[in-house]
């Protein structure tokens, strides 16, 4: 699976990226020359909203793309659409939005009982832990946001391409 660093202007790409399973290292504090370093350094592809740093990553023949939209479904299409990514949500995939880290699947409820509401724990059978930060995840009410999002996203690839193929 492909690896990405994302910059300092892509927090809320990150998190979806990380929650579809990818590898995505993320700061807003690297600079550009840290960003072009780390992706030199651990084979990654920058993905960024930065055209100085985006020419840059070009010169120095990274793997990078250039970030042109603010909206979610649009930009996800468009990795989509390069095949940069798949749109294949699989919460046992998924990464730690918050840190990157993979998950661990949790079915026994006694390992997180006093970590989630009681609600969740009620409602839910299948968490996922990160062991790197401690958070606790659930496929949740937002979860139906998430799915109806990345459908968007390929529907709209879809329609962008057969739209394209049309001219």
């Amino acid at each position: 699976m492909p690896k990405y660093i994302a910059d300092a202007m892509l927090g809320t790409l990150t998190r979806w990226l990380r929650i579809l399973g990818y590898d995505v290292i993320y700061s807003r504090d690297y600079s550009d020359g840290q960003i072009i370093k780390i992706a030199l350094k651990t084979n990654r592809m920058i993905i960024t909203r930065d055209r100085g740093l985006y020419y840059k990553a070009k010169k120095l023949n990274l793997e990078s793309y250039l970030i042109e939209s603010t909206d979610i479904v649009k930009i996800l299409s468009d990795l989509y659409s390069k095949k940069i990514i798949e749109l294949e949500l699989d919460p046992a995939k998924s990464r730690c939005p918050q840190c990157n880290e993979k998950l661990i699947k949790i079915t026994d409820k006694n390992l997180i009982r006093n970590k989630v509401p009681p609600g969740a724990l009620k409602t839910y059978n299948t968490f996922y832990l990160c062991k790197k930060c401690g958070q606790i995840y659930w496929e949740g009410g937002h979860w139906k946001n998430i799915r109806r999002i990345i459908n968007e996203a390929k529907i709209y690839s879809t329609n962008s391409s057969e739209s394209s193929e049309g001219e």
